[in-house]
């Protein structure tokens, strides 16, 4: 008997541990994670953020993105864990003087507090004229 409750123990435990995995990025994610980098500028410690914000597209559970006017926007991809940001209804950034960290600040998502990892401006206008444009 105590190897079927060894046993019953060790399919739980990788249950709940294939549970805990991200599943992978969509494929669309990652053709628009393609795009905007075209115009993301290098990584930044921080950028001004007044609490609102024109929208936000989530990259899978690494990244989202932040448009903060109609030409800007901010690249966030952050830490592990963060594994539901991919699903999220709401995304929210913690801040301090209305300052966005990567060393001290998260994106909350629904329930979820994901660190900052990196920050990264985009030229979200350069981008809409890119998109548009006929090719």
């Amino acid at each position: 008997m105590p190897r079927l409750s060894q046993l019953m123990t060790f399919m739980l435990a990788v249950a709940l541990l294939a549970g805990c995995t991200a599943p992978a990025p969509r494929k669309e994610d990652l053709a628009m994670e393609a795009k905007l980098l075209k115009f993301a500028g290098p990584p930044i410690p921080s950028f001004t953020y007044l609490g609102h914000y024109d929208g936000f597209r989530t990259l899978g559970n690494k990244e989202v993105v932040i448009f903060t006017t109609v030409s800007d926007g901010y690249l966030i991809r952050v830490r592990d864990p963060c594994i539901n940001l991919q699903f999220a209804n709401v995304v929210g950034l913690t801040s301090t003087d209305h300052t966005v960290t990567s060393q001290f600040d998260f994106v909350i998502s629904d329930h979820e507090r994901c660190h900052i990892d990196s920050i990264r401006h985009i030229d979200y206008g350069a981008f809409k004229r890119d998109r548009d444009a006929p090719h």
